[in-house]
């Protein structure tokens, strides 16, 4: 059965040619579910992984040495940052 919940509260309108609405009907048949169960959970599972992935930097060996050296290095002086960080902020509180 399908993993996706069971409150609807939206609504989804998908335009599909008739073959491959035949061929998400006897799988979702095939699996014991419903059209919309099989479509909601793949597309889930979709979803979740190409979020996952955006999510996730990817960089090489090299690049990966050069970025933790960076991070290990001396700070660098900022004394402009520095002063505006001691003034007080123009942004008003509550």
């Amino acid at each position: 059965m399908s993993s996706v919940g069971e409150d609807h509260r939206g609504r989804l309108n998908l335009r599909v040619d008739p073959r491959l609405k035949a061929r998400l009907r006897a799988a979702a048949e095939a699996n014991g579910e419903t059209v919309t169960g099989f479509v909601l959970a793949a597309a889930a599972e979709r979803a979740e992984e190409v979020l996952e992935r955006a999510e996730r930097i990817a960089i090489g060996a090299e690049a990966f040495v050069r970025f933790a050296a960076a991070l290990d290095a001396a700070d660098e002086s900022m004394p402009t940052l520095s002063r505006y960080a001691k003034e007080p902020s123009p942004i008003p509180t509550k």
